[in-house]
């Protein structure tokens, strides 16, 4: 007996929706989207493992919230939506981890275009990891409990198929059939794929790419997971660890497309190609090449499918349209919610701007609404008004945007060479903070100019906080630190910043032998986050590490420079900071900081704020500094001082960039 429940939200798809304006609201997605539910029509809908859907009657057109989940975006608390699938225009069904009572046997189903939905129970309970579903009305699941369901009518009645394996715990996570319909292809969170000529009554196991030892896994504690596995024409394409392999159906012979990076199969066995540089291939069933695009998206997609030959995909901002007859993109906007109030915001000329990731935003002061004033193709990291203009920095603060009000244009930006006069400094503070879930605290040091040198000011300083320096600096020591932050805008950091010597060389190549016995002591490489000395796995080429530091002089001045603005971070409810703050007479501020988890050495890069601009510099020079003034106590951890740890670090990036090109 199957229940029908009642719509928990009643705008639905077919109900004709506003035409995007100004005062469209970004579609607020919440949960993870891993696969896109495609109609017939082209209809686009998203189900999110937050248990939330959303959806659009045609790529441009508004996005609605719903049938289930809400408007705060918190879903259901026993519902984790993997996938939502259309097997016609008016039969869809949302799978994944769904339950009533504990059990998750069932998916939610829907024969009337969305307007009622039952819960059909397709078996024993299971997490359903993976689903393919053709334009039959045929499906296979699989998932937790190890079965595979099967159903013929359109999701109407399942029948299960035991488990592959008897005995262990074969997951699949992805699965594909042929057009016969009785050859699938069955690939797991473990190296292992399964291949069907009989629609599941037998079963044969193939090689993969890693069992044939077409690549070597980095990190042994990685799964060996294969996340794709699709049949097209006479051949099997698959995507195990991040890798695209290729091969003929009939010898398997796995072959390494270092190009690719997503791929998906049209019902007429095409082959769409996403490609690493973010271009879009089309091949033939015979895997021969039969278009480029000439567009490109913006960044990787997290979802792909098709439907009528078209590939569509979904970044988390945009949703794609994509054939070799268009190339359409659209944001996801909503008329059912409002603009959110920025966190960004500026006044200039009497008017408020607020900036929510590429959107410029005015106030609407009569309606107290926001709209959105003009978009740009760049994450906007900062906003100010720099003598008149508006200004804007990209997501890396490397570039600056003087936006044209007027013409609603933005044209590169230049910053002046001096943005202050370090001789107006009058105080300078030396600050260590955090901020957890429970707790906080704050210790600084501060100096304050008295004639020609600063002096400690007791009255305002953390009595344990850098007790062992001197309590008086020249004028000129300050100067020349707020100095090389303004300088440091026009230059990169430089091999020469550091002043390597062949006893550092030598001491680094020791440090790299002691890790490389270390690992293979404790067999924890990559998990350790105290250990300053990290590598991205097992399986790691340590004579690339040590030869780096005998090539040091040939490396592009670039790449040091980048090596020195990177940061590194992981999730934590704490956060702990490093400040330099100086105060000028007019009470402007001069801070910079860092926020890192695992810092740079010497800290870079540092943030830099002034009069509402930011900028981040990789200077060297401004933490040696610092180490000089502060007598080697401000950064608490010896490690991030020494130049082993700055040759570790150019030696690391240059490696991970050696891993990204394989």
């Amino acid at each position: 007996m199957r229940k029908t429940l009642t719509l928990l939200f009643f705008l639905l798809p077919w109900v004709s929706v506003f035409c995007q304006d100004k005062y469209s609201a970004r579609l607020p997605v919440r949960g993870w989207v891993t696969e896109l539910g495609i109609s017939p029509s082209e209809e686009i809908w998203i189900a999110t493992k937050a248990g939330n859907v959303y959806f659009t009657n045609h790529i441009g057109n508004t996005w609605g919230i719903g049938p289930y989940g809400s408007l705060d975006g918190l879903g259901g608390i026993s519902e984790t939506f993997e996938r939502i699938n259309f097997f016609s225009e008016d039969t869809l069904m949302i799978s994944g981890f769904i339950q009533t009572g504990g059990n998750p046997n069932f998916v939610y189903w829907s024969g009337n275009h969305g307007k009622t939905w039952e819960k059909i129970v397709f078996g024993v309970g299971s997490w359903i990891d993976a689903a393919y579903i053709n334009n039959n009305g045929k499906a296979w699941m699989s998932g937790s409990s190890q079965l595979i369901y099967h159903t013929k009518d359109k999701g109407k009645t399942w029948q299960s198929f035991g488990k592959v394996e008897p005995t262990g715990n074969l997951r699949f996570v992805t699965v594909h059939f042929a057009k016969d319909e009785i050859t699938g292809l069955f690939g797991s969170t473990w190296n292992v794929i399964y291949k069907t000529t009989d629609n599941c009554k037998t079963w044969q196991k193939i090689p993969t790419p890693l069992t044939q030892k077409k690549y070597r896994r980095i990190n042994n504690n990685e799964r060996p997971e294969i996340y794709k596995v699709r049949i097209f024409g006479d051949h099997y394409i698959v995507n195990q660890q991040g890798r695209v392999f290729i091969t003929k159906s009939n010898v398997i012979d796995w072959k390494y497309l270092p190009e690719a990076a997503n791929f998906e199969v049209t019902e007429q066995d095409g082959l769409y190609i996403i490609n690493k540089d973010l271009s879009v291939s089309l091949f033939d069933p015979q895997f021969n090449k039969i278009w480029d695009s000439a567009k490109r998206l913006d960044k990787q997609p997290v979802a792909i499918a098709v439907k009528n030959g078209k590939l569509f995909a979904y970044d988390s901002d945009k949703i794609y349209n994509i054939s070799p007859k268009d190339f359409v993109a659209s944001d996801l906007l909503t008329n059912q919610l409002p603009i959110p109030e920025p966190d960004l915001k500026v006044t200039l000329t009497g008017e408020d701007y607020g900036f929510s990731g590429g959107d410029i935003l005015r106030l609407d002061k009569d309606k107290k609404q926001w709209y959105r004033f003009m978009t740009v193709n760049f994450k906007i990291a900062n906003a100010c008004s720099l003598n008149g203009n508006l200004i804007i920095a990209d997501d890396n603060l490397k570039k600056y945007y003087r936006v044209n009000i007027e013409n609603k244009i933005i044209k590169e930006f230049n910053l002046p060479k001096t943005l202050y006069d370090p001789a107006q400094i009058v105080e300078m503070h030396f600050e260590r903070g955090y901020q957890g879930c429970f707790a906080s605290g704050n210790s600084i040091r501060s100096y304050i100019k008295k004639g020609g040198s600063f002096v400690l000011r007791q009255k305002t300083s953390t009595p344990s906080y850098l007790a062992n320096i001197k309590s008086t600096f020249k004028q000129e020591e300050v100067f020349k630190l707020a100095g090389i932050i303004d300088n440091s805008r026009l230059l990169n950091a430089s091999l020469t910043d550091l002043n390597i010597s062949g006893a550092d060389i030598l001491a680094y190549k020791q440090m790299i032998d002691g890790e490389k016995k270390k690992m293979k002591k404790s067999n924890i490489p990559s998990f350790d986050f105290d250990n300053f000395y990290t590598f991205p796995g097992d399986n790691i080429d340590f004579e690339f590490y040590k030869n780096v530091a005998d090539s040091l002089s040939f490396i592009p001045e670039q790449d040091i420079n980048d090596v020195f603005l990177q940061s590194e971070s992981i999730f934590s409810t704490t956060t702990v900071w490093r400040r330099v703050i100086f105060v000028l007479k007019n009470g402007e501020k001069l801070i910079a900081e860092n926020f890192d988890y695992k810092p740079n050495y010497l800290f870079t890069p540092w943030v830099i704020t002034y009069n509402g601009l930011k900028f981040k510099s990789s200077s060297i020079k401004f933490g040696q500094q610092v180490e000089k003034m502060i007598s080697g106590r401000f950064f608490d951890n010896a490690e991030v001082t020494k130049k082993s740890y700055a040759i570790f670090k150019i030696a690391d990036y240059l490696y991970h960039k050696k891993l990204n090109k394989e």
